[in-house]
């Protein structure tokens, strides 16, 4: 009789253990959120690298703001803050999306344009140099981190392929909480 008990002790222990982990795990997944339609592009850039992420406290993927204007190369009268294509050009021959390429400055603490405004499914291509110091790109959801020495740039290359307002930073510097941070807006078709 005292095995019996023993087991129905035992058995109970491991019941309370396995409701324990499984609260556990359910906490976790509600408190990072699930990454739904996070882009996954990992590997897709040999000239970036690629790195896990800290948590952040900082969401980076935001809605997409309403009544965006996707810039084409040469326009004008767009605000200093929204870069404009430096090379545009069709993706392929038979869909709608396109290849643009822009030129960002890191210098002084911010990014210079700040916003990068593109529709889903262009192919991305960001030419960022830094001045006055070492800075670094990253965009955990598109998982980019590229270090850019002082003075010198780095080609970051992607497919946007979720729409979204994404938050872009330097996490050498303190990450999105202290900056400095842009936007990348990609927006349906």
């Amino acid at each position: 009789m005292e095995t019996t008990k023993q087991k129905k002790i035992v058995i109970g222990a491991a019941a309370a253990v396995v409701v324990i982990v499984i609260v556990a795990v359910i906490s976790v997944f509600l408190m990072n959120g699930p990454q739904k339609n996070a882009p996954s592009v990992a590997g897709n850039n040999p000239q970036t690298t690629n790195t896990t992420t800290a948590p952040r406290a900082v969401p980076t993927r935001l809605p997409t703001p309403t009544n965006v204007i996707v810039p084409e190369a040469g326009a004008m009268n767009v605000p200093a803050n929204i870069a404009v294509p430096q090379v545009e050009a069709a993706a392929s021959p038979s869909g709608n999306s396109k290849y643009r390429s822009f030129n960002i400055i890191i210098q002084a603490g911010q990014f210079i344009p700040n916003t990068v405004t593109v529709n889903l499914g262009d192919i991305v291509n960001l030419e960022v140099g830094a001045v006055g110091a070492g800075y670094d790109f990253t965009q955990p959801d598109y998982d980019i981190k590229a270090s850019i020495p002082d003075n010198g740039s780095k080609r970051i290359q992607f497919g946007a392929a979720a729409t979204g307002k994404f938050v872009f930073y330097c996490s050498s510097c303190g990450g999105p909480a202290k900056g400095p941070l842009g936007y990348l807006i990609v927006v349906g078709t």
